[in-house]
């Protein structure tokens, strides 16, 4: 009677203890599930922004528009690229660029100088930074590069298509809930009479320094300050040498360098001959070199070779090659050296 009571016993706790076994099981099974469907949920959440990227084709050329972004914050910028790839034989026209693009505004812009491509094509790449200036849906209008082919006037054009970055507020999308906590109390300013006797040791000491400098310049005998004056050719020199510290041909930047190589040169006329040559138009100044200008008549050749070069690339949108741009460098130089004043001036004053 005994054994029988002792195996029912046994019997239970073998069954209570596989139950809580089987809901331990259970219980772990299911943290697991819901673990996994919340990873899942999160790396669905997080969709990374692959940006905007789009081709278009015209005859020889192909134009690629990317952009990093379709969505952005009203404190983020966005990168903006154009490329073009065209027969070598082709000249290329890019968008005028001006403060802003549409509702963008233009923060910094490069242009690539013509680089070598597969099967004797090249290409030319432009990247703007544009940063927007409230929220909403911003609409980039399309952007038309033409191009012909060399020696012929009529023009091509490739065009891209309409885009729209979608730019976000930083601020709550429900302004309701935003409260603002009551202003405090002033808290009354704890008297600290340390602060005025600093002030007056301070006051004391500019007026010490102050009469001390007044009596020794009252002391002091005057001294003639030599100053150097630098000659017109020293001037246009020093302009030439940190025009080349720029680097602004390798930046791409060609149509600036002429500009800034044309002006050095007139401005070195104006100071030299006493010409106008920064106020008159090509033309117009070479037209008065026909007058007595004192501008000796070998050099007047040079002179006008140069101006109208520099002009083809300032309006015509001529693209000269290397060998170009460093002869335009040395004509401008050859053309100060040989008009120079002989010694340098300077002055006392």
């Amino acid at each position: 009677m005994i054994n029988v009571t002792c195996n029912k016993s046994e019997s239970k706790k073998r069954i209570s203890l596989a139950g809580v076994i089987s809901l331990a099981l259970l219980c772990l099974f299911g943290v697991m599930s819901c673990s996994k469907t919340e990873k899942q949920d999160a790396s669905s959440a997080k969709v990374k922004d692959t940006g905007i990227h789009e081709t278009y084709e015209n005859g020889p050329a192909s134009l690629a528009l990317d952009a990093d972004k379709r969505e952005m914050t009203i404190a983020q910028r966005l990168n903006l690229t154009i490329a073009v790839i065209v027969d070598e034989d082709y000249e290329v026209t890019l968008p005028a660029v001006g403060d802003k693009l549409e509702q963008f505004g233009i923060v910094d812009f490069h242009t690539t100088r013509p680089e070598l491509a597969d099967k004797n094509k090249k290409k030319i790449t432009r990247s703007y930074v544009l940063e927007p200036f409230l929220s909403g849906d911003y609409k980039i209008p399309p952007m038309e590069v033409k191009f012909r082919k060399t020696g012929e006037t009529q023009d091509h054009s490739i065009k891209t298509s309409e885009i729209t970055i979608k730019v976000k507020s930083l601020l709550p999308a429900d302004m309701k809930d935003m409260k603002l906590n009551d202003i405090k109390p002033p808290v009354p300013y704890p008297r600290d009479y340390r602060m005025w006797a600093w002030g007056g040791a301070g006051v004391l000491a500019v007026l010490a320094v102050a009469l001390g400098i007044f009596f020794i310049l009252r002391r002091r005998k005057k001294v003639e300050a030599r100053t150097v004056l630098l000659a017109p050719h020293e001037i246009a020199y020093r302009d030439l040498d940190a025009l080349a510290a720029e680097r602004l041909i390798e930046q791409g930047e060609i149509k600036l360098f002429y500009y800034r190589i044309s002006g050095i040169l007139r401005q070195y006329i104006e100071n030299r001959f006493g010409l106008r040559a920064p106020e008159q138009t090509t033309e117009e100044f070479l037209s008065g070199l026909d007058k007595d200008s004192g501008l000796p008549a070998e050099f007047r050749p040079l002179l006008k070779t140069f101006l109208r070069n520099c002009d083809l690339v300032k309006f015509a949108e001529f693209m000269p090659e290397n060998q170009e741009i460093e002869g335009a460098f040395e004509s401008c130089r050859a053309f100060i050296r040989g008009t120079e004043e002989k010694g340098g001036k300077t002055d006392a004053l």
